[in-house]
């Protein structure tokens, strides 16, 4: 039983870690593409609503995304037509509006299309923050359930 109190803890660190992992390669990668991203223009062929459900029962959440799929032309002629790697609309719908578009030339179909100047990564930060809260409270939990096992008599 005691064990319970440092594995299960372990597990979720665990899948907190790999959640910071992804929000910094996220991150990097999206840095890579202002930096090193080849800049053209496209058209936003058409956008849909994506809904998604999680829990059930009582604590069933829909959460709704828009979904853009862009074309541009390649420096090399190619014509892509495909879902930004990443997305900072919002529910903005941009059909048929011209768009700015960086793409990384080396692997065109990864590629984003912000709304403004900088591409935002709030949400993979928002992702680092409330893991690394979420670490320093399962680190409490262990240190504080060790003391309680370590001092009881039982």
């Amino acid at each position: 039983m005691r064990i319970l109190f440092v594995v299960v803890p372990a597990f979720i660190a665990v899948v907190l870690l790999w959640m910071i992992v992804g929000a910094v390669r996220e991150i990097g990668g999206l840095r890579a593409l202002q930096r090193s991203g080849q800049e053209t223009r496209g058209t936003v062929v058409a956008s849909h609503v994506s809904h998604s459900t999680s829990g059930s029962g009582d604590d069933r959440r829909i959460s709704s995304a828009l979904v853009e799929t862009v074309e541009f032309p390649t420096l090399d002629g190619r014509r892509i037509r495909a879902v930004p790697t990443y997305s900072d609309v919002g529910m903005l719908d941009r059909s048929g509006q011209d768009v700015r578009v960086l793409y990384d030339p080396e692997r065109p179909e990864r590629f984003v299309a912000p709304t403004g100047a900088q591409i935002g990564a709030g949400a993979a930060g928002t992702r680092i923050v409330v893991a690394v809260v979420f670490l320093a409270l399962i680190g409490g939990f262990v240190a504080f359930s060790q003391s309680l096992i370590n001092s009881s008599p039982f």
